[in-house]
């Protein structure tokens, strides 16, 4: 016969069980979900002829988004072509060590705010290197950095369906 108290340790182990299967699925439909959002975490590149390129795929919201090295450390950015900069949040920019630089005024869709003016040293997307990029630091943004044309200017790229295609010549 079993006893009150192996009962009790029984259903202490069943409900362990579930709650652990629980986290375990949630964590496996979370890395799911950002590879869905973001599918450019790991970027395929390749050089041809003096001509660096990355693919990018389109991201579930319909945007390009992806990770790349910012003097050295990882950023998730979305590719913004109405952005004139490289934009970062104030914890990023303190994360990846972003000197805060002069406040000037700029217009976004939200209206007029202030930034702080800033440089990237070296940026890397895949294979494609940028140097001393003029960025900002927006306190009050949140979410991805901005990847905009302070960047994009420097580079060719064509969208084709949900690919974005974009080339550094050398």
């Amino acid at each position: 016969m079993v006893s009150s108290a192996q009962k009790k340790i029984g259903t202490a182990m069943l409900v362990i069980g579930w709650v652990v299967f629980l986290v375990l699925l949630a964590q496996l439909f979370s890395v799911r979900e950002a590879a869905r959002i973001n599918p450019n975490q790991r970027i395929a590149s390749s050089e041809v002829d003096g001509v660096r390129e990355i693919v990018l795929q389109r991201g579930r919201g319909g945007h390009y988004m992806l990770d790349a090295e910012v003097n050295g450390e990882t950023v998730t950015f979305l590719l913004d072509t109405g952005a004139s900069q490289l934009v970062f949040t104030v914890p990023q920019a303190e994360r990846i060590g972003l000197r805060a630089g002069a406040s000037y005024s700029v217009s976004t869709a939200a209206g007029t705010i202030r930034v702080r003016a800033t440089e990237v040293a070296h940026l890397m997307m895949g294979n494609i290197e940028l140097f001393d990029i003029p960025a900002a630091i927006n306190p009050h943004m949140d979410g991805p950095a901005l990847l905009g044309m302070s960047a994009l200017a420097n580079l060719e790229w064509t969208q084709i369906g949900d690919e974005l295609r974009v080339r550094q010549r050398l």
